[in-house]
């Protein structure tokens, strides 16, 4: 399993556990988008998972400001467990 493969399932499961809803995004025939919504109380977070180290890439990045700038959408992108539960406000 890839390193941000594996941060996705444990950011996935402990966001179930704290009652978010969890869907994995899928835009065929656009590149560039985030990999999971995660939703609760009115919010919804689009979020890409990266390698510890990894940014996103140019597209992503043009797709994230357009989604944010189109549609309103609050679209992060994380590489490490901490950030992504000060995100979702997870306890650790």
């Amino acid at each position: 399993m890839r390193p941000e493969e594996s941060l996705e399932k444990v950011v996935c499961k402990e966001a179930t556990e704290a009652g978010w809803r969890v869907f994995k995004l899928a835009f065929p025939g656009i590149r560039g988008a985030p990999d999971r919504m995660f939703g609760r109380g009115g919010r919804a977070v689009l979020i890409e998972f990266k390698a510890p180290g990894k940014r996103p890439t140019r597209q992503q990045i043009k797709r994230h400001d357009e989604l944010r700038e189109s549609c309103g959408f609050e679209v992060r992108w994380t590489d490490c467990l901490e950030d992504a539960r000060e995100i979702l406000g997870l306890e650790g």
